[in-house]
């Protein structure tokens, strides 16, 4: 589904690493420059998803699903509609309701759901999101999936398991010497703290 690539905005030069955490560089200060290729595909591939009408536009629903399939389905409606409405133009052709008689005056501004986010508007909302979230969470949702049984280390056998499902062919000495390079205490796997400095201490 990766049809649109990290290409779609300048200034991606990052290696594709889901697990890198973002960078902390001073000369990038833009949230989409500080994520993963692997995250700005992902974003631009909920961007298409949820696009119903393709238009290259999201009203207020079809942001909301997008982000909650990014992961992020813990957001607060209020913050939502703040994000949604801080990049949102009104959508084309629209004009402030007539006055009616004996009713209420109509909004001369658009509300939420006469708003559009354009594929730039949910790029940036949504960098912001994935560039703000603790690394470590997605981490141990990986290591859940390796460790067979929640044991607490991954050890050989759950490498043997993982590698047969993925139809690799990886020899047994390859699998020890892996999990020996990571397994600084000697205690036959790799725990979740170890599991992390793979990745976070590069």
């Amino acid at each position: 589904m990766n049809e649109y690539n990290a290409s779609a905005r300048p200034g991606s030069t990052r290696p594709g690493s889901r697990w890198a955490p973002p960078i902390r560089n001073p000369e990038h200060t833009e949230p989409w420059d500080q994520i993963s290729d692997e995250h700005r595909n992902e974003i631009n591939d909920c961007f298409h998803l949820f696009d119903m009408n393709k238009d290259e536009q999201l009203d207020f629903s079809e942001f909301r699903y997008a982000l909650q399939a990014l992961g992020f389905s813990n957001v607060s409606r209020p913050d939502l509609i703040a994000a949604f409405k801080s990049a949102a133009r009104p959508r084309p052709g629209w004009t402030p309701l007539p006055a009616l008689p004996n009713q209420p005056p109509p909004q001369p501004t658009p509300g939420v759901v006469d708003l559009r986010l354009s594929r730039e508007g949910f790029q940036a909302i949504a960098a912001r999101y994935v560039a703000a979230r603790d690394p470590r969470e997605e981490l141990l949702k990986t290591f859940a999936l390796f460790d067979r049984g929640g044991k607490g280390v991954i050890t050989v056998d759950d490498l043997r398991s993982v590698v047969k499902e993925l139809g690799e062919d990886v020899p047994d000495n390859e699998l020890h010497s892996m999990i020996e390079q990571f397994d600084v205490e000697g205690k036959g796997g790799v725990s979740r703290e170890e599991f992390l400095g793979i990745f976070l201490d590069r």
